[in-house]
C-alpha cells in the first residue's frame, strides 16, 4: 500500500476491533486494533501520561503488514474510571500492556512510544526485553533527577513572556516554589481551581513544545474540561512520585535493550522534553538508529520528524 498526505502518512483507516478490558483494581481500558489482524503486531503508547491519543498515529504504520494495537492508559480518555489515581503506576501500565499482549496471543511485538509513551516504552522494554521485536520511541522522556522542576523553574529563560504567566497565576508567596504550587493546586480538592491551573500549565508546556507546520486536525480530539482535569491529575501524581520509577532508572537500566533494535527520534527545538536525553539514550544504547531533527520541536506531526518515523516503521515491518 502507498503512503499519502502531505506527510506521506498511511491513509486513515476503521478500527476492526473496539473492546473495553477489565485489567483489575477497578480498571477498564479501552483498546483498538487497526490494520491486518494477521500482520506483525505493534502497540502504541500515548503521551501524557494520562492523555487522549490521536487517531493519525495508526498513519505512521502500513495497515497491510502491521497489527496495530492502541489503547488508553489507565484513567485516560475512554478508560474508566477516568482520572483514576488508585492502582495507578508505571508497574500496573506495564501489567496492562503484558495483558493486552497475553490476550491476543502474541508473542513479540514492535513497542512505539512518545513523549511519556517512550519512558513507558522504554520502562516495558527493559522489563520485558524478550518481548520486543523493535522499539521506537519519539519526544524522549527518561525522568532523570530534577526534571520536575523544568517547567515550572528551570526553562524560564527560554519563553519569559509565557513563564511569566505561569507565574503570574500563582500567589505571589508561592512563586519560590511554583512545581510544589500547582502540584497540591492540581491533585487538591478545589475542581474550578485545579482546571485553571491545569489549563495554564498545559499552555505553558505547548509553548515548550515549540511545534511548528503541524495540522491541528492530526494532533488528536479536543478534549473536555474533565479530561484535562483528569490527565493533568495524573500527570502530576506520576511527576510526584518519578514515575514510579527507581531514580535514574530508565537510563541506568537501559543496557537491557542490547539486541532490540530500534529508533531514536527527537526535535532539536523541542523544550518540553530536551534533546539531552535522546542523547543519553542512544550513549546507552547505541545500536538503535538515532536521528535528531534540527528545526522540529515536539511532535512527531512535524514533516521531517513524521518522515524518519514512517521510515523507521517501514523498516521493521518485516521482522
Amino acid at each position: 500500500m502507498s503512503v499519502c498526505s502531505s506527510l506521506n502518512l498511511y491513509p486513515e483507516s476503521e478500527a476492526f476491533d473496539k473492546q473495553t478490558l477489565a485489567v483489575g483494581d477497578g480498571h477498564c481500558l479501552h483498546v483498538e486494533r487497526f490494520g491486518n489482524p494477521e500482520g506483525n503486531p505493534v502497540v502504541l503508547l500515548h503521551g501524557g501520561p494520562g492523555a487522549t491519543w490521536s487517531p493519525h498515529m495508526v498513519r505512521f504504520f502500513d495497515p497491510d503488514h502491521y497489527h496495530i494495537i492502541a489503547l488508553d492508559q489507565r484513567g485516560a480518555w475512554r478508560s474508566t474510571p477516568l482520572g483514576s489515581l488508585q492502582n495507578n503506576t508505571t508497574q500496573h501500565l506495564i501489567g496492562d500492556i503484558e495483558t493486552i499482549r497475553e490476550m491476543l496471543g502474541i508473542d513479540r511485538w514492535v513497542v512505539q512510544g512518545w513523549s511519556w509513551g517512550s519512558a513507558l516504552a522504554l520502562a516495558y522494554a527493559e522489563t520485558h526485553p524478550e518481548r520486543c521485536a523493535a522499539l521506537l520511541v519519539q519526544g524522549i522522556v527518561l525522568f532523570r533527577p530534577g526534571f520536575e522542576h523544568w517547567d515550572f523553574r528551570d526553562s524560564r529563560d527560554l519563553f519569559p513572556d509565557a513563564f511569566s504567566r505561569l507565574e503570574a497565576f500563582a500567589p505571589a508567596e508561592h512563586r519560590g516554589d511554583l512545581y510544589a504550587w500547582y502540584h497540591d493546586v492540581i491533585l487538591g480538592d478545589d475542581t474550578a481551581l485545579a482546571l485553571d491551573a491545569s489549563n495554564q500549565w498545559y499552555e505553558y508546556s505547548e509553548v515548550l513544545s515549540n511545534a511548528h507546520r503541524v495540522d491541528p486536525a492530526l494532533t488528536g480530539p479536543e478534549e473536555s474540561d474533565e479530561e484535562v482535569l483528569a490527565g493533568s491529575r495524573i500527570s502530576m501524581h506520576y511527576w510526584q512520585n518519578a514515575a514510579f520509577l527507581p531514580e535514574d532508572t530508565l537510563y541506568k537500566n537501559a543496557h537491557r535493550l542490547s539486541g532490540i533494535p530500534g529508533s531514536i527520534l527527537h526535535g532539536e527545538k523541542d523544550f518540553n522534553c530536551l534533546v539531552s536525553a535522546a542523547h543519553d539514550l542512544h550513549a546507552v544504547w547505541p545500536e538503535a538508529d538515532f536521528h535528531t531533527i534540527p528545526d522540529a520541536g515536539h511532535s512527531i506531526f512535524e514533516p521531517e520528524t513524521a518522515r524518519l518515523l514512517v521510515e523507521a516503521t517501514d523498516r521493521f515491518r518485516e521482522f
